[in-house]
């Protein structure tokens, strides 16, 4: 059956990682460049976010065939946009990735969605205690993300996340639990690059489906030269999964469950 694919890269474009951004345009390019090369059915979008205290907006590029277009929007992001917590508005990326205009199999073509999530640090709300939450009104109350991952996998879209150290790790086990939840797996930048173009090649290729590839990742592959160690957020990433329904209540598990730091 003939394979085709859609991928919608969100960036994490606030001035906390400013210092990593032009590496991170670089591993974008090092993912999106050998796919394109193939000549094979791959559409590419673009989702530019900060964080809930910016009065800059999510950017959306919509879906294109076009490399070249998909390049130009990179070339021109910027990140300059911050918050003096640190938190990103990964939900807002996501409800926009929800409401791009994702093909569907028909006419016989097998196809696959992907959502790659690029981040440096944690989502809104992720380390902050729900009563102080509630008493702020904060707009991740209405957007729940853990609910927004079940929503992905309503849409058959498998997220993977990846993560810019050395401050993701404080939420790489959420990221981990978030990702896997879908079907997908959480990354560190270093080595995203030959994982997921590995990943897309071998999909649009050998018709593999996303979830198969994800199970199968080399770990020592995830892990080298990173400051991800799988074996302990794994483990986490598993237990979240299992006992957690909102973001309230990994909230909860967090504060059940503080991290012992090994790195």
């Amino acid at each position: 059956m003939e394979a085709s694919m859609d991928v919608a890269i969100c960036l994490d474009c606030t001035s906390s990682i400013a210092s990593s951004f032009c590496q991170v345009r670089d591993r974008i390019c090092s993912i999106i460049e050998p796919i394109t090369r193939i000549k094979k059915d791959i559409r590419l979008a673009l989702i530019e976010f900060r964080s809930r205290d910016d009065s800059w907006v999510t950017i959306i590029h919509p879906f294109t065939q076009s490399a070249n277009t998909f390049q130009n929007w990179l070339n021109n992001t910027k990140a300059d946009g911050g918050s003096q917590d640190g938190t990103r508005a990964i939900s807002d990326a996501l409800r926009e990735a929800l409401k791009l205009e994702w093909r569907s199999e028909n006419d016989g073509r097998w196809h696959e969605k992907l959502i790659i999530m690029i981040t440096g640090g944690p989502p809104c709300g992720l380390l902050t205690d729900s009563t102080e939450i509630e008493m702020n009104d904060c707009p991740c109350i209405a957007d729940d993300l853990w609910i927004m991952s079940d929503e992905l996998i309503k849409e058959n879209l498998t997220l993977a996340i990846v993560g810019i150290e050395p401050s993701v790790i404080v939420c790489d086990d959420f990221y981990g639990a978030l990702a896997k939840n879908t079907g997908g797996e959480y990354i560190p930048l270093v080595n995203a690059s030959h994982i997921l173009a590995s990943i897309i090649q071998s999909v649009i290729m050998e018709e593999d489906t996303l979830s198969q590839k994800f199970r199968h990742i080399d770990m020592n592959e995830i892990e080298k030269n990173s400051l991800y160690r799988h074996t302990f957020v794994q483990k986490r990433a598993q237990s979240m999964i299992e006992q957690c329904r909102t973001m309230a209540d990994i909230r909860n598990w967090l504060k059940n469950h503080p991290r012992h730091s090994q790195y």
